[in-house]
């Protein structure tokens, strides 16, 4: 499991332990000690998220990067015919 299923996997564990203390008499001090960790959990998940796209737009840069280059190799060995 990776660690953004990890983390959407605890953000539901959370919302599940949340609608499981809803009759409970200290719910109010529960749910403030619950969202905090929620934050945390969303932050994280933020991060991992941000960090794939810049993973992708790199990823992408280098592809257009190799083929620029293979676009003016191709256009030396055609010059030289």
């Amino acid at each position: 499991m990776d660690e953004k299923t990890r983390l959407l996997t605890a953000i539901q564990q959370l919302h599940n332990v949340a609608n499981l203390i809803k009759e409970n008499d200290y719910r109010d001090y529960m749910c403030g000690k619950l969202i905090m960790v929620q934050v945390e959990l969303e932050r994280q998940l933020t991060n991992v998220i941000h960090n794939e796209r810049r993973g992708i737009q790199n990823c992408n840069q280098q592809h257009f990067d190799d083929a620029e280059q293979q676009r003016r190799q191709f256009s030396d060995f055609a010059g030289t015919d």
